[in-house]
């Protein structure tokens, strides 16, 4: 059966081989890729089978793939992947189906197969950041209990492109932020300034995560001094800045790393806040100072706790309708995360 002869049989009859990728599939899986996204797609590793077989052996990558059993040939695929070694969640993503075979609800079959994976592995949970200029990811992730977490404005080039949807922009696209809890964990006590506690517990309704907020009124001033790691991640030119903060006094450090990032034409500046400490309150709230607002919430991400990723613009190029979200828990995220948007940016004009 050819991907694109227009007998294909209806989603009820098609049968597919669904199950785990091995080294031995990766060929399989780069032919499909290019058949979905040409050149454009955003992760590299896609393209490049000794590396993906190396991150299967080294269990940083969970993959699971549909194969059509008459040709053997691969035509879809989703994984689960650690950015490192003892990362406690991994994301969720890498989802592509063959556009001849669209139709068939693959992806929702693929999907169901992950999460049963994802329980195999025995973490407390998963994340995963869906494209918002359609709503068929978020749809995949809502059906396996994800909730909303954020909304990372333009963190997506707006050179990718999937075959078959019109989804070509002049602007990056932007991605929202899904955590899918599996295993209720110890209670964990969270941190953050007082205008994003109501927020906060509305996200965490959806989720029903054993979570307190803190009181952080007893300390004056941060005491732990820190460093920050930065990294950017490149698909022809840099996409975007990531920085990891260890410790809380680290503003001077971060400034300087914006004035860096303006030198390389970093679009997006993405840090990431562990919040399970007092001191996160006044970093959160510098940090704001400098026209970075709320990103995600991200349970699980750090080896202690929680993760806050605030987001800072430098390209403020952006389409808000293409901004599309598959329910209402979604539309209160980008009405949120817009708002703030707007709020650090007037602080910034009215110091």
């Amino acid at each position: 059966m050819s991907a694109n002869d227009p007998s294909n049989p209806s989603p009820e009859t098609l049968q597919l081989e669904i199950r785990k990728m091995e080294p031995k599939d990766t060929e399989g899986l780069v032919q499909c890729v290019y058949r979905c996204y040409g050149s454009s797609y955003p992760n590299p590793i896609l393209y490049d089978p000794q590396k993906m077989g190396t991150a299967l052996n080294e269990g940083l990558l969970h993959s699971v793939i549909a194969l059509d059993p008459k040709g053997g040939e691969l035509i879809g695929h989703c994984a689960l992947s650690f950015d490192e070694p003892g990362d406690p969640i991994p994301e969720a993503g890498k989802l592509l189906v063959d556009p001849g075979y669209r139709g068939h609800h693959i992806s929702d079959r693929l999907s169901k197969v992950r999460h049963q994976e994802a329980i195999k592995l025995g973490i407390p949970g998963y994340w995963s950041a869906c494209v918002t200029n359609h709503p068929f990811s978020q749809d995949e992730i809502i059906a396996t209990g994800g909730y909303e977490t954020g909304l990372l404005i333009n963190g997506q080039p707006s050179s990718v492109h999937m075959e078959g949807l019109n989804n070509i922009a002049e602007v990056r696209h932007s991605l929202i932020p899904f955590f899918i809890p599996l295993v209720k964990n110890k209670p964990l006590e969270v941190f953050l300034p007082q205008h994003h506690h109501a927020f906060f517990e509305s996200l965490n309704a959806n989720l029903g995560l054993p979570r307190t907020i803190g009181d952080s009124s007893t300390k004056n001033a941060p005491s732990n001094k820190g460093s920050i790691a930065a990294s950017s991640t490149r698909a022809g030119a840099v996409e975007y800045l990531h920085i990891r903060v260890d410790g809380y006094d680290v503003i001077d450090d971060v400034r300087d790393q914006i004035k860096q990032s303006e030198s390389l034409q970093a679009p997006v500046i993405y840090i990431d806040i562990p919040i399970h400490h007092p001191d996160s309150v006044k970093l959160i709230e510098g940090l704001e100072d400098l026209g970075f607002f709320w990103g995600a919430w991200l349970p699980h991400f750090g080896a202690d706790g929680d993760i806050l990723r605030l987001q800072k613009l430098l390209d403020y190029r952006m389409d808000t309708q293409d901004i599309v979200c598959a329910r209402p828990a979604g539309e209160a995220c980008k009405a949120y995360v817009l708002a703030e948007q707007k709020r650090v940016g007037s602080s910034q004009d009215n110091p």
